[in-house]
Formats: structure tokens, C-alpha cells, sequence
């Protein structure tokens, strides 16, 4: 069986190669390359130019880094994608040269090494120096064994966990085999009874009251996850205070302040705390609850709400463009009339009459809104970001 060898490495481990750079040697790099520079193959160029002698290609001996990093250190497995270089003096074919690496950073979520590389001549003057960052492969052995799962490792905080919407996002995901943080302000005996469900059905679960306002109840919150599973895959920002139906002239400004306070605020907290933990993976998935509310023309009497939805989806897309390139997708899951206690106060009337104009004839329900949520953070939607996906049964198409 291989061994891993990237677990034993530490930070300031050292490797050095030595090497004897010959004529051969600079022959077989210009054949290879086509360099043939007469400063490197004409001696009586070279004296002209005042350079002592032709002197041997600097990238011919920074290659010899590749010999470090391939046998010495990290060794077989080891993938050199990135080198920075700083050539200081010259070589000759003759010289033995001395190449050195020294480990300065080491990611283990990423299996990334930082080396510090030094390449010195006969007399232990440096000729080069610079910094590479090399990739660790897991040995075969190791990569046949761990699952899909392990490899994602990380647990999904879902705010607003306990009930409705929330508590089928939390099941759906724990079903695709996500370690899920129930998250919960009030209602503290729904979040364990969902809880409980999670894990009578063999996922994993815990519950965690913490108002998504309070910055430091977050923090603590998304602490909690990383300690309990060993990582962060990601968030779900589905947290909502009640539904308050008024005429605008009606409204007063206290009246926004829950929608803004909860669903952006809240959204804020929650990605930004969260934000270290996918950094470190170079790998994420945030998907806010939003409305097709927020699309089109709105529906009077709801204006605190549908105006904290649209600003969400605004969010989600800078979001997806900023972090994007740092491996962290973000998106939006926007449902239509759903099928849960916030439309009790909406009339069986208004029920039946969006029924009506729905293509598929039916609200949605906590199901439907979860399957999507859990598409987003399955591999299949490895290339979706920035995007608003509505949940409606066609009343809104876009």
C-alpha cells in the first residue's frame, strides 16, 4: 500500500539535490527547446560579451527544482503547478550546483505545499531563488477508498432550519449525505424533532438557537459546525420573520426593519462568517431563499417583504461574481406561493386563484423548494453561479 506522505511533512522540512551540470546537459536542453543562444553555446561570444565564458540556460537549472519536488520533497504525487524565480548570477557547464527546498506553508484541506526553492553554485553563492507551490495527488489506494462524501467534507448551517421551507432543506440535504446545523430562534422543540427525524434516518444533525442579527451568535454558530464535522460545505440563508400585509400608506418604518434586519443582515452574517471556512477549501456553496415576488410586478400589501427579497437576490449575484474565482458558488432559490404556515394569513381566495394561473395547477411545496436547494450543492450544478432559480410551477418564467 502507498504511503501518504503528505501527512509526515512539516512546516521547515528541508530537501537539497546536487547536481553536476555538464556540457551534455546544456546540449540536450537546446535540442529540446531550440535555444541556442550564443551565449550559451559560443564560448568566444560569451568572453566578448564579458561573461567569463558561455554560461549554462537559467531555466536548465531551475529545472532542476522539479528533481527536488518529484523525488525528495514531497516526492512521487507531487503535481509543481505555480514557481516564482529570481535568476542572480550565472552558471557554468562544470559547476556542481546545490538545489534546495524548504517547506514555508502547508493547507492540508487543499493538500497544497508552499516551498521556499534556492539553487546555489559551487561556492554557496545563490544563483537562483523563488517560491513553488505544489499539489499532493493522494496515492491510488487512498483515492479508490475515500467517498464522494468524505471528499466534501464539511457540514451546510441552514438558517431558519425549524420548520417549513427550512426544515426540508435541512432533511433533503442530510439525506444527500451532508452533516446539516439546524439553526433556530424560537421553536426550539420543531428544530429537535427535526433533528431527531435527520437522524432516525441514519444522517447527521444538530440543532443550534442563534439569531442570525447577532454577529457573534453566528460566529459561534458556524464554529460550532467546523469543530463538530471537520469543515464548512456551505450555507443556506432561509431565515424570515412573519409576513406583515398593509397598504404602504399604512407601513411604517419599523415595519421593513425585521425583513432587513433577518433576511439581509442575517444573509450578511451568515456568508461572512462562513466566508474563512470555504476560503480554506477553496470550495463553497451559498444559496439564499428569495421570491418570485422580486420578479416582474409585485403584489401589493407585502412591500417590507418583497423589497428584503429583491435586495437578496442583488446580493447574491455580487457575491457570485467576487467569489467565483475563490472556488465558492452562490445562488438563489426564489419559490412561488408555498405550501407553508406564512400563508396563513393569506385568503383561501388568493390561494385558489394563483392555483389557477400556475401552468402546473398547484402550489409549491417545502419539497419541491428543497430538492432544488440540494441540486445546488450536489456536483451536478458544479458549474451554476449568480443564478436566480424559481420554484413556481411556471407562474414566472424568465
Amino acid at each position: 500500500m502507498s504511503v501518504d506522505r503528505f501527512r509526515e511533512i512539516r512546516l521547515g522540512d528541508v530537501a537539497e539535490v546536487r547536481h553536476t551540470i555538464s556540457a551534455a546537459d546544456v546540449e540536450s536542453f537546446v535540442r529540446i527547446t531550440g535555444d541556442d543562444n550564443p551565449v550559451h553555446v559560443d564560448d568566444a561570444f560569451a568572453q566578448s560579451a564579458g561573461l567569463g565564458g558561455r554560461v549554462v540556460h537559467g531555466m536548465l537549472t531551475a529545472s532542476f527544482i522539479s528533481t527536488v519536488i518529484g523525488t525528495r520533497l514531497p516526492g512521487p504525487g507531487a503535481l509543481w503547478y505555480e514557481q516564482h524565480v529570481r535568476f542572480l548570477r550565472p552558471v557554468r557547464a562544470g559547476e556542481t550546483i546545490r538545489v534546495r527546498a524548504t517547506v514555508k506553508q502547508k493547507s492540508e484541506a487543499q493538500r497544497i505545499l508552499v516551498l521556499e526553492t534556492v539553487v546555489f553554485d559551487g561556492q554557496d553563492r545563490r544563483v537562483l531563488e523563488g517560491e513553488a507551490k505544489v499539489k499532493v495527488l493522494r496515492p491510488r489506494e487512498e483515492q479508490e477508498a475515500v467517498s464522494i462524501q468524505e471528499e466534501r467534507k464539511g457540514a451546510v448551517v441552514v438558517s431558519g432550519g425549524g420548520r417549513g421551507i427550512g426544515a426540508a432543506i435541512a432533511g433533503e440535504l442530510a439525506g444527500a449525505g451532508y452533516p446539516v446545523v439546524v439553526n433556530y430562534v424560537q421553536g426550539e422543540a420543531t428544530a429537535r424533532k427535526v433533528v431527531q427525524e435527520i437522524v432516525a434516518a441514519g444522517g447527521q444533525a444538530l440543532p443550534f438557537q442563534a439569531d442570525v442579527r447577532d454577529r457573534k451568535m453566528v460566529e459561534g454558530m458556524v464554529a460550532r459546525a467546523v469543530a463538530e464535522y471537520g469543515g464548512l460545505a456551505g450555507v443556506v440563508n432561509n431565515a424570515c420573520p412573519r409576513i406583515v400585509h398593509r397598504e404602504f400608506g399604512e407601513l411604517t418604518w419599523p415595519d421593513f426593519e425585521p425583513h432587513v434586519e433577518v433576511q439581509l443582515r442575517g444573509a450578511f452574517n451568515m456568508v461572512q462568517a462562513a466566508l474563512g471556512a470555504m476560503l480554506e477549501r477553496q470550495a463553497g456553496v451559498v444559496v439564499n431563499i428569495a421570491s418570485i415576488f422580486a420578479d416582474g410586478a409585485p403584489p401589493t400589501r407585502v412591500m417590507p417583504y418583497t423589497m428584503a427579497k429583491a435586495a437578496l437576490v442583488a446580493f447574491t449575484r455580487s457575491l457570485a461574481v467576487e467569489y467565483g474565482p475563490k472556488g465558492i458558488r452562490v445562488n438563489c432559490v426564489s419559490p412561488g406561493m408555498t405550501e407553508t404556515e406564512l400563508l396563513a394569513d393569506v385568503p383561501e381566495r388568493t390561494r385558489t386563484v394563483t392555483r389557477v394561473q400556475t401552468p402546473l395547477r398547484r402550489l409549491a411545496t417545502p419539497a419541491d423548494i428543497a430538492g432544488v436547494v440540494a441540486f445546488l450543492f450536489s456536483d451536478k450544478a458544479a458549474h451554476v453561479t449568480g443564478q436566480n432559480l424559481r420554484v413556481c410551477g411556471g407562474l414566472v418564467m424568465a
